[in-house]
C-alpha cells in the first residue's frame, strides 16, 4: 500500500504509515472533509454577490430614470414659469433677484477689465483706471482654481478657468476708453450670463455636492430662470419701456449712459443685448440636449455589466 502523504510503499497492508506515522483512515477522512468544504464555499460568494447587487442595480436604474425626467422637464418648465411670472405681480420679486445678478455683472466685468469694484444692491462702485494689481490678483486666483481643479480631475472647472482667462485676456486687449462702456453694458449683459450659469448648475454631475443638495439645485435653477427672463423681457419689449433717464440719487441709468455718454444708438443697444440673449439660449439648448443624452445613456447600461464592474 502506498502512503497518500509521503508516497512510501508498504509491502504489507497496514493501518498507519511506517515512515511518517499517519493513520490512513484519519488522513483520508480529513481530505474528504476539506474537499466538501471547498466545493460548498466556492459558489456562496457568487450567489451572495449577485443577491446583494440586484437591489443596488435596481436603485441605480431608478435614479437614472428619475434624473432623465428631471432633465427633460426642469429647464423648459423653469423658463416657462418665469415667463408667466413676468405677467403677474410677482415680477417685482424677479426684479429684485435680477438686480442682484445685475450688480454682480457690473462688478465681474470691472474685475475682468482690471478695475476694483464693490457691488451693492442698487449701485456698483468701481475704479476709473486699470490697476495691474487687480489684474494680477484675479489672474492668480483663476490659475490657482484651475490648478486645484486639474489636480482633483474636475475637468469642467478646468474648462471654466480656461474660459475666464480667455475672457480676461480679451477684455484687457480692448482700448481703455471702451472699458467703462463695457462695465455699464455688463449690468444687464452680465445678468443674463450669470443667470445662464445659475441654470446650468442644474446639470452638475450626479455625484457632486451641488447635485445632491435638493434645495440648492432647484433653487439656483429657479433664481437663474427668473433673473434671466426679467432681463430678456425688458429688452425684447417695446423701446418706450426701456429704463432711460436718471436714477434718483445715483446717476443716469445704464441705457442712458450708453446712449448719451458712449454714443450707442437705441437700436444698437437693444440689438446687442438681444444677441447676447440668443447666445445664452443657444448655450442652454446645447446643455439641455447633452443632459438628456447623457441621462438616457445611463438608463441603458445593462444591469449585468454594472454588477461585473463592481465585483
Amino acid at each position: 500500500m502506498q502512503c497518500p502523504k509521503c508516497q512510501f510503499d508498504h509491502p504489507l497492508q497496514t493501518t498507519e504509515c511506517l515512515k511518517c506515522g499517519i493513520v490512513f483512515s484519519r488522513y483520508e477522512a480529513a481530505l474528504e472533509a476539506a474537499a466538501k468544504q471547498a466545493a460548498v464555499a466556492v459558489p456562496l460568494p457568487v450567489i451572495q454577490a449577485a443577491a446583494l447587487s440586484e437591489p443596488e442595480t435596481s436603485t441605480d436604474r431608478d435614479d437614472a430614470l428619475r434624473e432623465l425626467k428631471y432633465r427633460a422637464l426642469a429647464l423648459p418648465l423653469a423658463l416657462l414659469v418665469a415667463r408667466l411670472v413676468m405677467r403677474t405681480g410677482l415680477r417685482f420679486v424677479a426684479g429684485m433677484l435680477a438686480m442682484v445678478v445685475h450688480e454682480s455683472g457690473h462688478a465681474i466685468t470691472a474685475w475682468l477689465t482690471g478695475r476694483w469694484a464693490i457691488p451693492t444692491l442698487w449701485v456698483t462702485m468701481h475704479g476709473e483706471d486699470r490697476s495691474w494689481s487687480v489684474v494680477l490678483i484675479l489672474t492668480s486666483a483663476i490659475v490657482f482654481g484651475g490648478f486645484v481643479a486639474w489636480k482633483t480631475e474636475r475637468w469642467g472647472w478646468v474648462c471654466i478657468a480656461g474660459a475666464l482667462l480667455l475672457v480676461q485676456l480679451f477684455f484687457l486687449s480692448l482700448p481703455a476708453y471702451m472699458d467703462s462702456a463695457l462695465i455699464v453694458f455688463g449690468g444687464d449683459g452680465g445678468a443674463m450670463v450669470l443667470a445662464t450659469i445659475l441654470m446650468a448648475t442644474f446639470y452638475a454631475p450626479r455625484e457632486s455636492a451641488l447635485s445632491k443638495s435638493w434645495g440648492l439645485r432647484w433653487g439656483l435653477l429657479a433664481i437663474g430662470a427668473l433673473a434671466f427672463m426679467h432681463v430678456y423681457v425688458l429688452w425684447s419689449g417695446p423701446v418706450e419701456d426701456l429704463p432711460f433717464g436718471e436714477i434718483e440719487g445715483v446717476n443716469l441709468s445704464d441705457p442712458s449712459l450708453l446712449t448719451e455718454m458712449y454714443g450707442w444708438s437705441a437700436i444698437q443697444l437693444v440689438d446687442r443685448y438681444l444677441r447676447l440673449a440668443m447666445v445664452c439660449f443657444v448655450a442652454l439648448g446645447a446643455l439641455y440636449v447633452w443632459g438628456l443624452v447623457s441621462a438616457y445613456l445611463e438608463t441603458r447600461v445593462p444591469a449585468r455589466l454594472k454588477t461585473r464592474t463592481e465585483y
